[in-house]
């Protein structure tokens, strides 16, 4: 029997937003509806309201009802009206904002995977010990295998085994990637990115796109993962609206999202900045929607100075570390001025000893630059190679590749605490230390600049003030008065 289609029905309903009188529209979730307001857009949404709406005005009526006239039936009977009518929708509002929007994984075994080659074949291993009925599971697939000799599973390094491997292992353990082994592949990037979150059916991945777009701009990987997260908080905050229809919002409810999140969390300025910024990325990127990004509100950033540590304090903390590795970690930071990231990614033959520096490779901003190297760190470090005798990156990890960036931090809470240090600060105040020390020694500001890769003056200024030699030799008008 043949059955004619129905359109779907768009209700219209008078509302009032900032003082003025507008109409709603509610509507059940529709693909075709959401397009054609997302080429017209004088038909706004709002958060307060919970729907889309547009002025009230007896043309604009006209103008929606001659809109949607051949895919949608225009309903005006709640015009005349006030009860809202009984049906299902999914307009964003504060009902559904999800408070939680992103649940972690409970705590799961690591299993870190690490490139090798074996007779010229590019393989990938991992060290990890199943139980037996597990260990039958895992050779069943044909892709992984036990090397005896080595004493470690191993499978072909090719895209469709990793992401085999990943879907095999990942819902039971936490996939860790050694630094020697470089994936560009958008989706298992995307697939380890989000390993950490329960995925429940409102669960919502980072589109395909985004991710492409930042690979393609050749983002940082801190940039890649930092936009990925804030994006993915965002797009799961909204737990009962399709990405047709987050990709249809506007300013209204960006900014409202981030008022709702200084209200549950108190987020520092910065966090809600990086979300700002990766936000209008999105809309950059993923809808087409045409919105002024630039209205999109940023909070303030406190002007904080940064902590330092005296000289004595570092003297103090580098003097407690015996292990020779660790005191050359440290002091090479100090000594430097190194980020963490940069300490972690230096190589053997980046230390330029017949010159006292040191070669920065594709450091923030993807700059190189040279800094420093003292006679005490170049003897400390002449030293360590001697002993360690690394081979890929200056410090590794106990089986090869970067060190990682919990045992540097590690290492340094654990010195301060043998020294007794009072001091808060981190391993980037060790920088910041660095900085401070070489302008009270009389270093020239510019010098200093390029020593820290600053792009802007402005950014190396904010030492002035937390050094104290100036301000110590000031006289206090309470001195002058005689008491």
């Amino acid at each position: 029997m043949y059955h004619n289609k129905v359109n779907p029905t768009i209700y219209l309903n008078k509302g009032s937003l900032d003082g003025k009188e507008v109409i709603k529209l509610y509507f059940k979730n529709n693909a075709t509806i959401y397009k054609r307001i997302q080429n017209n857009d004088w038909v706004m949404h709002s958060v307060e309201l919970g729907s889309f709406y547009f002025l009230n005005t007896k043309k604009n009526i006209n103008i929606v009802k001659d809109l949607f006239s051949d895919i949608a039936i225009i309903n005006t009977f709640y015009l005349t009206w006030l009860p809202k009518p009984e049906i299902s929708h999914n307009n964003i509002g504060r009902a559904f904002y999800n408070q939680r929007p992103l649940v972690k994984r409970k705590k799961l075994d690591t299993i870190s995977l690490f490139p090798y080659e074996e007779n010229k074949i590019k393989l990938i291993g991992f060290k990890h010990i199943f139980n037996y009925s597990t260990k039958q599971k895992i050779e069943l697939p044909g892709i992984i295998s036990w090397n005896q000799k080595l004493k470690i599973w191993q499978f072909r390094a090719y895209r469709k085994a990793l992401i085999a491997v990943l879907n095999y292992l990942l819902p039971n353990y936490t996939i860790n990637i050694n630094s020697d082994l470089t994936i560009s592949d958008i989706k298992i990037r995307q697939m380890l990115m989000e390993q950490s979150y329960e995925k429940s059916v409102n669960f919502k991945s980072c589109p395909i796109e985004y991710l492409e777009y930042m690979q393609l701009h050749n983002y940082s990987r801190s940039t890649f993962s930092t936009y990925h997260s804030m994006v993915i908080r965002y797009i799961n905050a909204f737990r009962g609206n399709s990405f047709l229809q987050i990709n249809n919002f506007g300013v209204d409810e960006i900014d409202t999202y981030h008022k709702t999140w200084l209200q549950m969390s108190s987020p520092s300025s910065s966090l809600i900045n990086q979300s700002v910024t990766a936000i209008k990325l999105y809309y950059k990127v993923v809808s087409k929607k045409n919105i002024d990004l630039n209205q999109v509100h940023r909070p303030l950033r406190n002007k904080n100075l940064p902590t330092i540590y005296s000289r004595d304090e570092v003297a103090r903390i580098i003097g407690s570390i015996e292990n020779i590795k660790h005191k050359s970690i440290i002091l090479l930071i100090y000594s430097a001025g190194l980020r963490s990231a940069e300490l972690l990614s230096i190589k053997p033959e980046d230390i330029l000893y017949d010159r006292n520096m040191v070669h920065i490779k594709r450091s923030k901003g993807r700059k190189d630059r040279y800094t420093t190297l003292g006679d005490s760190a170049k003897e400390l470090l002449l030293k360590y190679i001697e002993q360690y005798k690394p081979h890929n990156y200056l410090f590794e990890g106990q089986y090869g590749g970067k060190y990682s960036s919990t045992s540097l931090r590690n290492i340094l809470v654990s010195a301060k605490k043998k020294a007794n240090i009072l001091t808060r600060g981190s391993v980037h105040t060790l920088r910041h230390s660095f900085a401070t020390h070489l302008l009270e020694n009389g270093t020239d500001l510019r010098y200093i600049q390029e020593l820290l890769g600053h792009a802007s003056s402005k950014t190396t200024e904010i030492y002035t003030h937390v050094s104290t030699i100036n301000i110590s030799k000031i006289k206090s008008p309470g001195d002058l008065i005689n008491i």
